[in-house]
């Protein structure tokens, strides 16, 4: 009866709560279900490929529905932007499991993962909370040849980082996008929830290969805590709409902080021999965000602001 229980309950339910904040922000929700997985039981391993294969099903309606909304002209964020880094995150998500075994048994500390992903996380948050978002009347700049090239190369770095610790990739896109390349809100969103689904694909497959062959222990689990995800991130999406259109676009950018917090504490809880203070940090700050951006969304369809 338990095993029934968190399989058909607790796993939708873990995914609607990751993927309703991961639809909002337009990123992945590894920050919440990889730890909600080692707190049912499942090795380091599982769970990351647990948390990047179940943002595939929650997320490819509202990407397909999206997608021809970016534009794909020359020139147009599509064609000069998504397709650069998401070419990029393809090549390298598919690596990121076995890089993390090499690099690990050569430098012999985990840590040096975590230490990479505080520094990085560290100036997210600072990134974030003193910037703004491109909006509304802002126009779309124009992207060159060399922008393009960048944007490979940080689609390179975004698909490591993706498949090595389960984050979904929409943690640096979005920085990226809003601050290095100024885009505007509006194309921002639907990128990386495009991208999102782009690294998820590639580096989740490679967590279905385990020594003995397929992992239909991690594939079924998977589509479990998908369950939820495809009520989830719609949803999410549906109140990132509201609160752009009714005039809060800085909002989103400013609270997109939050996430970035969130996954400094995990790191930094787990370093420190805290991991389960960590997990249930990680459960209760997700709770907390899908009842708070529920009240906000509720909250600006009454007060709107003028664009």
């Amino acid at each position: 009866m338990d095993a029934v229980l968190w399989f058909y309950i607790v796993c939708p339910m873990i995914g609607f709560i990751g993927m309703m904040s991961g639809g909002y922000w337009g990123v992945g929700c590894g920050w919440f279900v990889v730890p909600a997985m080692l707190i049912i039981g499942f090795d380091p391993i599982q769970a990351v490929g647990i948390g990047l294969l179940q943002m595939v099903p929650s997320t490819i309606l509202t990407v397909s529905r999206q997608a021809s909304q970016i534009g794909w002209t020359k020139g147009a964020p599509g064609f000069s932007l998504a397709l650069p880094i998401g070419a990029g995150a393809a090549i390298t998500s598919l690596f990121g499991k076995t890089i993390n075994a090499k690099l690990t048994a050569v430098i012999g500390d985990a840590r040096w993962l975590q230490w990479m992903l505080i520094v990085i996380i560290a100036v997210i948050i600072c990134q974030t909370l003193c910037s703004r978002t491109a909006c509304y009347n802002d126009k779309m700049p124009q992207i060159g040849a060399a922008e393009s090239r960048i944007a490979f190369v940080m689609g390179l770095v975004t698909g490591i980082m993706s498949s090595l610790l389960g984050i979904g990739g929409g943690l640096l896109i979005r920085p990226l996008l809003t601050s290095g390349c100024k885009v505007p809100e509006y194309y921002t969103s639907r990128i990386v929830r495009l991208l999102v689904l782009v690294t998820t694909v590639t580096g989740g497959m490679t967590y279905l290969l385990a020594r003995d062959g397929f992992d239909w222990t991690v594939f079924m689990v998977s589509m479990a805590v998908a369950l939820g995800g495809v009520f989830g991130f719609p949803l999410g999406a549906k109140l990132h709409t509201i609160v752009y259109d009714n005039g809060y676009a800085q909002h989103i950018h400013k609270s997109f902080a939050v996430v970035a917090i969130a996954v400094l504490a995990n790191t930094l809880l787990n370093m420190y021999g805290h991991a389960g203070v960590s997990r249930y940090l990680m459960l209760t700050i997700a709770a907390g965000l899908i009842i708070y951006l529920a009240w906000f969304a509720f909250y600006v369809e009454r007060n709107p602001r003028a664009h």
